[in-house]
């Protein structure tokens, strides 16, 4: 484990301590809700949109890089029959002509690998910023302590306090636009009490 990933680790558990520990402090109670993030991903209708279009380019990619393949065996095959037959001069140009097409078969492989990861990468960043967004709206809404992820932070908790599909909602509603934020002046139902366990 390298001291980054260490450092990051404390600090990610001493977040939700020190906030408890400052509500205490000062004698707010203390409000939490969670987001289950793999849950999120699948409730948002916008999240499933993008994971399409995702796996679109990438059928293209591949159907684009299987047309190369087929190609580039054709050739070979070709050369392998006819290549006892061929003229010194035309078997080596057919030789050339194989090796030019391997040179451009790796290559298109190597864009559409960096193309793919380029694209994944834009769409995780896309999804944070606005989900960080709409999330820090929520809380102040709400006037909630914490937010946690429940996949990395939460072991158990009751299901009242899970805002997930809420803030499903508000992402798929903040498509083509700025992030969607919480109804100012809307009022806020009452929490309900914590299941008994």
């Amino acid at each position: 484990m390298t001291r980054y990933s260490v450092f990051t680790g404390i600090l990610t558990a001493l977040i939700p301590v020190l906030v408890i520990g400052t509500c205490l402090a000062q004698q707010q109670p203390l409000t939490v809700a969670y987001v289950d993030l793999q849950q999120f991903q699948a409730k948002s209708k916008r999240i499933q949109e993008m994971q399409k279009k995702f796996s679109e380019l990438n059928n293209i990619k591949r159907t684009t890089l299987e047309k190369k393949q087929s190609e580039l065996k054709a050739l070979s095959d070709q050369l392998q029959k006819q290549g006892p037959m061929l003229k010194e001069e035309t078997r080596n140009e057919k030789i050339k002509e194989i090796g030019m097409k391997e040179m451009e078969l790796k290559l298109a492989q190597k864009q559409a690998e960096t193309e793919l990861q380029n694209e994944a990468r834009a769409l995780d960043e896309s999804m944070m910023r606005d989900l960080i967004k709409i999330i820090g709206a929520l809380r102040k809404q709400k006037h909630l302590s914490l937010i946690l992820n429940s996949t990395s932070a939460i072991l158990s908790a009751d299901d009242s306090l899970d805002i997930t599909e809420e803030v499903a909602k508000l992402y798929d509603a903040s498509a083509g636009s700025k992030a969607a934020t919480p109804e100012k002046g809307k009022a806020v139902a009452p929490r309900p009490k914590p299941k008994a366990k």
